[in-house]
């Protein structure tokens, strides 16, 4: 993983040009330039150059960003916008407070004693798999009334938000547990909450693994509008611009 200030000349390139803007859906919804390439490159160029302490206060700002990769596909520069986001957040997840919280509320046997997953029980049918992601009750209907078995004895997740936060270690010891998991209930394939050919850019791009697991996107299925998320973002965007858009106007 490529530490931040090794971004620096490639931050450097940043002409300012504000193309960014123009297809940033958060700027787009909100107006608020902080969440978008441009405002974001500002923040850590001057992080790099010492102007700017590193402190729990820029992670609102890293957070802004919905990672749906616009920016970085429109740059004139080229410049790789997610990861460097992703190093801003593993830079701020080792150097500060809140950064130190974050990865203690993340770590294993927090989340053993403190996040209890829900529990399900699914119908038994010939078509066997397992679903990564969110709204698991939900899916667990879809599912079954399309004569899918979930194998899930419980809600889990492809680690979006270790993803989110940049805490690389604990999702590669979510990958781990992913692949445990697929061992042990042999499943026809994986069902994801997010495109599987950006699944398998992430898995290669944050654990050097190039993933060969046959995966299915839930949005792939009948009466999974709803269950999916417009662009590719782990935050889900229809539910989160609202949000920013309100905490921009304060």
């Amino acid at each position: 993983m490529i530490k931040l200030e090794q971004y620096r000349e490639t931050i450097h390139k940043c002409s300012k040009c504000g193309l960014c803007q123009e297809t940033c859906p958060l700027y787009l919804e909100a107006g608020n330039e902080c969440g978008t390439a441009r405002g974001i490159l500002i923040l850590l160029k001057g992080i790099i150059l010492g102007e700017v302490p590193i402190k729990s206060g820029i992670n609102k700002y890293l957070d802004k960003c919905l990672r749906c990769g616009k920016c970085s596909t429109c740059c004139p520069s080229e410049i790789p916008i997610e990861d460097i986001i992703f190093a801003a957040k593993l830079k701020y997840l080792y150097r500060t407070l809140g950064g130190i919280k974050i990865r203690i509320k993340q770590s294993a046997l927090w989340e053993k004693i403190f996040h209890k997953k829900k529990k399900i029980i699914s119908a038994k049918f010939e078509t066997k798999v397992i679903y990564l992601g969110e709204n698991i009750n939900e899916v667990l209907k879809v599912l079954n009334a399309q004569s899918i078995e979930l194998l899930n004895k419980q809600e889990e997740d492809w680690g979006k938000h270790y993803l989110i936060s940049g805490n690389i270690i604990r999702f590669r010891k979510r990958m781990y547990e992913i692949v445990k998991l697929i061992k042990l209930t042999n499943p026809k394939y994986i069902v994801t909450d997010i495109p599987t050919e950006k699944y398998k850019q992430i898995i290669k791009t944050y654990t050097g693994i190039t993933p060969n697991l046959e995966l299915k996107y839930l949005g792939e299925f009948e009466n999974t509008e709803q269950l999916v998320s417009k662009y590719f973002n782990p935050y889900y965007a229809e539910k989160l611009i609202p949000l920013l858009k309100a905490k921009a106007s304060l």
